[in-house]
């Protein structure tokens, strides 16, 4: 494989350098001592014991352990197993994230902003506390999806098919992320509550956001009328189940319009549009704006 944790492509004669690679190994986990990037290490198949920083951890398939520059690992017990590894640097997310200004923590105050939703997804890989484990266990039912947001990410940095391959690379990067943070199994959770009830709907949601979801599809899926349904939604949520499903909808698409240059036809058919007329109806009337004026005014 060599060394080169990096995407450097050329496109129209310039050199394109973007600090995401992705890799899947077996029975090895190379390069995780890199001191210059972070690692993002989704375990797809068998155990491993792992020392991180000192602390021993006994992972299980599937799992995500989360590595910034600074982190050392060390395997201290493994059965055959398979990972994927991405390579990245924290710009890859918001432009603001430099290594010294993440570990000076002056993004933890600035709750509600977009910098602060972008910071909450590298949050992990930086420091490990309460609010951000540096590993844990995720719900089997979205490894399936996670791979394949995976090996399109993959896709992309290996052909590089147009001039739009490097935000398309970081949107699907970021989509992981999102997906990761909502599909975490808490250690301290037992059966069905509150919170898993939510966390189980939005990771539904995400498996099949590029699908026309239906009211039905969603009352098969947790084996619940559609009243049954709807009312716990509200009680969860303060939404019945397809408003907070169209809201889901409309926050991805802002982050994507404001934090990518995908086109907004592109960010449409991401979230089940096929239509993208219609898709701007919706965002217009979610926002007051159209999706080209969104994007401008939260670059402005």
């Amino acid at each position: 494989m060599g060394e080169q944790l990096y995407t450097l492509r050329k496109y129209c004669g310039y050199e394109i350098l973007l600090d995401l690679a992705v890799f899947k190994f077996k029975n090895e986990l190379p390069y995780v001592d890199n001191n210059e990037r972070c690692k993002l290490i989704l375990l797809s198949k068998g155990n491993l014991v792992i020392e991180l920083n000192g602390d021993l951890m006994d992972l299980k398939a599937p799992s995500a352990i989360y590595l910034s520059d600074r982190d050392i690992l060390k395997i201290r017990k493994e059965s055959k197993y398979q990972a994927y590894i991405i390579f990245f640097k924290p710009y890859i997310i918001n432009d603001a994230f430099t290594y010294e200004r993440l570990y000076s923590r002056e993004f933890e105050n600035i709750d509600g902003s977009t910098l602060y939703q972008d910071y909450l997804l590298v949050r992990n890989f930086i420091f490990q506390d309460s609010k951000s484990p540096k590993a844990a266990s995720f719900i089997p039912r979205s490894l399936a999806d996670m791979i394949d947001i995976i090996e399109k990410l993959d896709a992309e940095l290996k052909l590089s098919v147009d001039g739009f391959w490097p935000c398309r690379s970081r949107s699907y990067f970021i989509e992981l992320l999102f997906k990761l943070k909502y599909c975490f199994i808490s250690n301290s959770t037992t059966g069905e509550n509150n919170t898993a009830f939510v966390s189980r709907l939005y990771e539904y949601f995400n498996n099949h956001i590029r699908e026309k979801i239906t009211l039905e599809m969603v009352t098969t899926e947790f084996n619940l009328n559609r009243n049954t349904l709807n009312k716990v939604c509200v009680e969860e949520t303060g939404m019945t189940c397809m408003t907070f499903l169209a809201e889901h909808r409309m926050n991805l698409a802002k982050y994507w319009l404001s934090d990518t240059d995908l086109p907004v036809f592109e960010i449409a058919q991401r979230l089940g549009f096929e239509d993208p007329n219609y898709f701007n109806k919706v965002f217009r009337k979610a926002t007051g704006k159209s999706p080209t004026k969104y994007r401008k005014d939260t670059r402005s």
